[in-house]
């Protein structure tokens, strides 16, 4: 898995990438605005219907007439870390719910995605993981791999996970957490043991998160050299900011080592608060939905992880006694919050959303040649999803 500073792809002076398909080959050629790099400039992209892979994209005018004049912005697809459930169903449902899943998702321009599960335990790994895996290693498939998040976090910051599945860090990785489709683990640094599983799951390829914690500061440096390079959904779930101990919060705003997810929804963060985060962490921010089956859904009561949850009238997801239990928005609705809610532009809103956190999972969201062909095209205006593409086949 790759760790670290998000990947800056090399341009050239009239745009990026050179043709990678054979000729002959069918081909689609979309013009618009493009969003590659933090930037907007108008250009186009080839794309290999059969091979899914972008073939060409340049900025400046097309090479020949476009099969897709498109009058607003053509982005890569999105990439979300934390995807719980969407359209009343949960990623522990089983195929018809993930199937359910997959089409929200690639409806809102998400087309590569982590399924979220909150705080499992072994006897529901061995329930959901084989599906998930073998979803995860399939290149069709929008589900990229799994975000393990718990069950070795604070009992004092848990949020809206099962207090029964919460335990303390074992001596080494458990057996169901060695999956090749397991891509983050979220896990609590000041628990005992914490680093050295830490330092265990980074030696597996593992992108280790920090979350739902009441770290230190120094907690969460010490975890940071032991391999952590990613926060879960910054300022939710965790001791916050205090002059006298800024704890894991401050500490992964002045920390250029982690990449901080956030929800750009104007519930779990307001608007100044975001606008902190842009402004200190910058291009390590990584926008996820944390989406609960109540996102993509009319208001009512939804089951996630076990936990009956109520997605209320003005979008936001709690339990029952009234606590935050996650997203209900997708992730596009983040896209368009970081871009309207902060200082941030859209070019470095949508970079939030693919480069990003593509990065962390080895993956890539770029307008690059040979990149995969998954393609969001916007409105110039809403900034709305209208079509999408992935792997050269419009969906």
């Amino acid at each position: 898995m790759a760790h670290g500073a998000p990947h800056q792809p090399r341009r050239g002076e009239d745009g990026h990438g050179e043709p990678g398909a054979p000729e002959g080959e069918p081909r689609t050629l979309v013009s618009g605005t493009l969003a590659a790099a933090g930037d907007l400039r108008e250009g186009w992209v080839e794309v290999e219907e059969d091979g899914g892979r972008i073939a060409a994209c340049r900025f400046g005018d097309p090479p020949r007439a476009a099969d897709l004049e498109h009058p607003g912005v053509v982005a890569p697809g999105l990439v979300d870390l934390q995807v719980n459930g969407a359209a009343g169903h949960d990623v522990t449902g089983g195929p018809d719910a993930l199937d359910a899943i997959d089409r929200a998702l690639l409806q809102h321009g998400v087309t590569s995605y982590l399924a979220a599960l909150a705080s499992p335990n072994a006897e529901l790994a061995a329930r959901v993981m084989p599906e998930l895996e073998r979803r995860a290693a399939d290149p069709g498939s929008p589900l990229a791999g799994v975000h393990i998040e718990g069950p070795f976090i604070s009992r004092e910051y848990a949020g809206a996970h099962p207090p029964e599945r919460i335990a303390p860090v074992p001596a080494e990785v458990p057996d169901w957490m060695r999956s090749p489709a397991v891509s983050v683990v979220t896990i609590a640094p000041e628990l005992d043991g914490a680093a050295r599983l830490i330092a265990e799951l980074d030696r597996l390829g593992v992108t280790v998160s920090l979350g739902h914690s009441g770290a230190t500061a120094w907690q969460t440096r010490a975890a940071v050299d032991a391999g952590a390079r990613m926060v879960t959904h910054l300022f939710n779930a965790m001791a916050p900011i205090h002059h006298r101990e800024v704890h894991l919060p401050g500490a992964a705003l002045t920390d250029e080592r982690l990449l901080v997810t956030v929800l750009a929804d104007n519930v779990h963060l307001s608007a100044p608060a975001l606008e902190l985060v842009r402004r200190a962490a910058g291009d390590r921010v990584a926008l996820v939905s944390d989406s609960t089956p109540g996102a993509g859904a009319p208001a009512g009561r939804y089951t996630m992880a076990g936990v009956e949850i109520e997605r209320l009238e003005d979008g936001s997801v709690r339990t029952l006694d009234g606590r935050l239990a996650g997203g209900g928005l997708l992730l596009d609705a983040h896209v368009r919050g970081w871009a309207s809610l902060t200082s941030a532009t859209l070019g470095d809103a949508i970079r939030a959303a693919t480069e990003v956190p593509a990065s962390l999972i080895g993956r890539s969201a770029r307008l690059d040649a040979g990149a995969p062909a998954d393609l969001v095209l916007l409105d110039a205006r809403s900034i709305e999803v209208v079509r999408v593409m992935r792997r050269g086949r419009w969906v």
